[in-house]
């Protein structure tokens, strides 16, 4: 396991369904070999609700490992659009749900 600086997974394209296990794997792998694992999102053009799924699924597996799975920078984009389209952050970029840490992390600023 890798331990300090964080290992980058960057997301790109069509994170829909279609790709769902691809990014699952990918996510699984980085947290199997590394405790800190940061997920670059800025280049996913396409978004669903897998898309969440997914990444919410992949945040508690990290956290129920003792590890730490965060975003690179606020969302962009498609799926900043998905996260306001279903009321996970405001048209402000404000988060409205439980899990509005991980959608705005610190570093930053909000697109």
């Amino acid at each position: 396991m890798t331990r300090g600086s964080a290992h980058v997974v960057k997301i790109s394209g069509d994170a829909g369904l279609r790709t769902a296990q691809d990014i699952a794997a990918t996510l699984r792998e980085a947290l199997a070999k590394h405790d800190k694992v940061t997920i670059a999102t800025e280049a996913i053009s396409g978004a669903d609700i897998t898309t969440i799924q997914l990444l919410l699924a992949a945040r508690k597996q990290a956290q129920a490992s003792g590890k730490s799975l965060s975003l690179a920078a606020p969302p962009t984009g498609a799926l900043r659009d998905l996260l306001i389209q279903t009321g996970c952050l405001g048209a402000d970029g404000q988060p409205l749900t439980q899990d509005g840490d991980f959608w705005t992390p610190a570093k930053g600023k909000a697109a």
